[in-house]
């Protein structure tokens, strides 16, 4: 038999437990493994920007990104990536990608001057894309 690492839920039997919703870690399945995190400002004025983050992983890399929704420290309201809002006027596309050796992050709109944060997740993970 492999050797295994499992940690299970306050109350349930780790030795027992079926029920994957009770285990809290277990070996036999994959996890995401941090490589870097951090955050981007771009500011932009009635047009569409794109800022760069070089990871330099050689392949894609899995990641995640969230964005403020309206910009200039809209206070800690984030959103996914990608995203569209379009509300009162204020209109803001939002995306990130990424290639073997960056992230992209891009915002659309025909707004006033706004700052907007993206912050990301990059993990070690190569997923094979």
């Amino acid at each position: 038999m492999a050797q295994k690492i499992r940690i299970s839920k306050p109350g349930y039997n780790v030795l027992t437990e079926t029920d994957l919703d009770n285990i809290v870690f277990d070996s036999l399945y994959d996890t995401l493994k941090y490589y870097a995190s951090g955050s981007v400002d771009v500011t932009v004025s009635g047009s569409s920007v794109e800022a760069t983050v070089t990871h330099n992983l050689g392949y894609i890399p899995f990641f995640t990104c969230f964005v403020n929704k309206y910009g200039n420290g809209s206070g800690g309201d984030y959103n996914m990536c990608p995203g569209i809002i379009n509300d009162f006027g204020v209109y803001v596309y939002s995306q990130v990608y990424a290639d073997t050796t960056k992230l992209y992050f891009k915002v659309y709109t025909a707004s006033a001057s706004n700052t907007f944060t993206f912050k990301y997740k990059i993990f070690r993970n190569n997923t094979g894309l």
